[in-house]
């Protein structure tokens, strides 16, 4: 009965596949009508063959088809044949303040905002303050922003006095801090005492120290030995430590030796054990295998030793190449530097394979200072994983005293 039932299925198939061909085929066939009739316009279009004399060789065909393919080939649209960006800058021409309202009334995206830009700068070369009162009143989110931005970076280029007048008056909100922000930054490249003397004029608060970390991030591009002093004395002064750190980390960026003369100088005039702390650090993050080698060559009588230099730069190293740091540490002698590095990689490494970082305390030469770095270590370490910390403790090279107290520890987490 089983092969009745399949010949019954198999000729119902049949059947079903023969009469939707009859029912497509008119279709079909149309299709296939139009599509020889498109090939032929298609070939009916290509130039005439070019006789055996004119063919080029293989070589001159390879060279050209890449040529023919380019030229078929459309650019992306240029952001300056947007229609948007076209009608704004035709507006902008015209009336500036009708094309930012009309760009007001798009669609938002960056296009709007793009366009935003183009106008406020257009206007702010013609008139600045105007521009800006516009956009106080009217200039909404993200593009308020921006648009102030570059509205003050055009006006600071103009009459940056005159814009520090009327950013006075502003009332103090976000817009008022990129307006200090944008004005600092650039009047200080045409003229530093004028920006340092005006942003001496500015209320403590965060007013004063937005503006004078945009001051410090411009000035040290072009002098950073003077940003740095200035930067000093506010930290003596006005007590903007991270001012002077910034200083000070720009400064190695851009000048590392005119850096360490300049550290060598200051630290003849003034106890900075933090300054010098901050230059190390700046070091390290630049190169730290540099930093080291640095550091491995200083006297103990140099002003710019000290014992804290090691792990501030193998905190660095071990951050961002562990494998080289700790190849550093495995060829170095026992003693005081050495332990501080150790320090500096245990630090970093604890969170991330703290059997390792354990294991390199347990080598500090100092025996009280061994137990006291690997008892706060193993604490950390069995807030997150007890057992492990138990298992390491059990099988380090301890002193009995010292496994039976750290075993305690971890017991009483």
């Amino acid at each position: 009965m089983r092969w009745l039932f399949r010949i019954a299925f198999s000729v119902c198939l049949l059947g079903i596949i023969a009469l939707t061909i009859v029912l497509y085929l008119p279709a079909l066939r149309g299709n296939a009508e139009r599509l020889y009739s498109d090939w032929q316009e298609l070939t009916d279009k290509k130039t005439p063959a070019t006789t055996a004399a004119e063919k080029p060789t293989a070589p001159e065909q390879q060279t050209a088809q890449p040529e023919r393919i380019a030229a078929t080939l459309k650019p992306a649209p240029s952001t300056t044949d947007d229609p948007l960006l076209i009608e704004a800058r035709r507006l902008a021409q015209e009336d500036p303040e009708a094309a930012m309202n009309w760009l007001q009334d798009q669609t938002g995206g960056p296009q709007r905002l793009l366009g935003m830009l183009e106008v406020v700068a257009l206007w702010a070369a013609k008139d600045s303050e105007k521009a800006l009162m516009w956009l106080e009143s009217n200039a909404q989110g993200i593009a308020r922003i921006e648009t102030f931005n570059t509205g003050v970076e055009r006006w600071a280029q103009q009459d940056p006095a005159a814009a520090a007048e009327w950013i006075d008056g502003m009332a103090n909100d976000g817009s008022k801090i990129t307006a200090v922000k944008a004005l600092a930054r650039n009047w200080v490249n045409a003229s530093p005492d004028a920006a340092v003397a005006w942003v001496g004029t500015l209320p403590a608060g965060p007013l004063r120290s937005e503006a004078s970390t945009a001051l410090i991030e411009s000035w040290t591009t072009t002098d950073p030995e003077k940003a740095t002093i200035w930067a000093l004395s506010e930290a003596e002064f006005n007590g903007n430590v991270d001012l002077l750190d910034l200083s000070i980390q720009r400064y190695v960026q851009n000048q590392p030796a005119e850096a360490e003369q300049f550290m060598r100088s200051l630290t003849e005039a003034y106890d900075t054990p933090e300054t010098i702390q901050t230059y190390v650090q700046a070091r390290a993050e630049n190169n730290p295998a540099d930093a080291m080698s640095w550091q491995s060559q200083l006297s103990v009588d140099d002003p710019l030793y000290q014992p804290e230099n090691t792990r501030i730069i193998m905190q660095e190293w071990s951050r961002t190449d562990s494998v080289s740091a700790s190849t550093w540490l495995n060829s170095q002698p026992a003693g005081p530097e050495r332990d501080g590095a150790i320090l500096g990689f245990n630090e970093t490494m604890l969170d991330y394979a703290p059997e390792v970082a354990v294991a390199w305390l347990n080598t500090l030469t100092d025996p009280i200072n061994r137990a006291a770095q690997l008892t706060q270590s193993i604490q950390s370490w069995a807030i997150t994983n007890p057992v492990e910390a138990l298992n390491w403790v059990n099988n380090a090279e301890l002193d009995n005293e010292l496994r039976t107290a750290l075993a305690a520890e971890i017991s009483a987490n």
